[in-house]
């Protein structure tokens, strides 16, 4: 819990840094005094124009892993094994239509005592619906790993493609919000209950990224 609240706290002082720097037109910021400017804090808000490409961001995840059946993310349904993360996450902006992404979701809280994490490096094509939102697929490479803490009665280790689909939007000049499924994919040579078995996971996450 310590995790989630510090995440939350983060994530409200970022959402609110740049509201408050987003009051000055652009014109205005142009004519401030280099004191204004420091007491202002340009560094929050960069002009598109100036802006790096890079980004990062932080999330929480929901994510499932389901032995010898389909991942269920809300349902308790047996052999499916839920857990609350933390997703971390960094990408580069090619253009409007392209990003490269790296991501890692790690357990915050765990369920039938398992510790899972996942890594995935994709390609991120992305289109502009409307106005400041944008619908993305996620088509990568990546990693599941999964144990129990308390025994060793599941493993689960395995390289495999991952895809996702997702939207953000935009809030203010640096910020967006965003919403995503991925299929993590699968381990076919896995164990659970001390037998192979072949187990399936997959994720939705929310959070926040800032535009370097």
């Amino acid at each position: 819990m310590k995790k989630i609240t510090l995440l939350t706290a983060l994530l409200v002082s970022m959402v609110f840094a740049d509201g408050n720097s987003s009051k000055y037109s652009d014109e205005e910021i142009a004519n401030m005094s280099p004191e204004e400017k420091m007491l202002y804090m340009p560094d929050i808000v960069t002009p598109d124009d100036k802006k790096s490409g890079v980004y990062a961001g932080l999330g929480l995840a929901l994510s499932s892993l389901s032995a010898n059946g389909s991942t269920s993310i809300f349902s308790a349904k047996k052999d499916n094994n839920r857990m609350l993360d933390l997703a971390i996450l960094a990408g580069y902006n090619f253009n409007k239509y392209l990003s490269a992404e790296s991501r890692a979701i790690i357990s915050a809280s765990y369920n039938e005592s398992v510790d899972f994490t996942s890594w995935g490096l994709y390609l991120k094509p992305q289109y502009e619906m409307y106005k400041d939102l944008k619908l993305y697929s996620l088509i990568g490479y990546g990693n599941i790993d999964a144990k129990n803490i308390s025994s060793k009665n599941m493993h689960v280790d395995n390289a495999t493609a991952q895809l996702g689909i997702g939207a953000d939007y935009k809030i203010g000049k640096n910020f967006k919000v965003f919403a995503d499924y991925i299929y993590l994919g699968s381990d076919d040579s896995a164990k659970y209950n001390n037998a192979k078995a072949k187990m399936k996971s997959s994720a939705i996450t929310t959070g926040i990224t800032y535009d370097f």
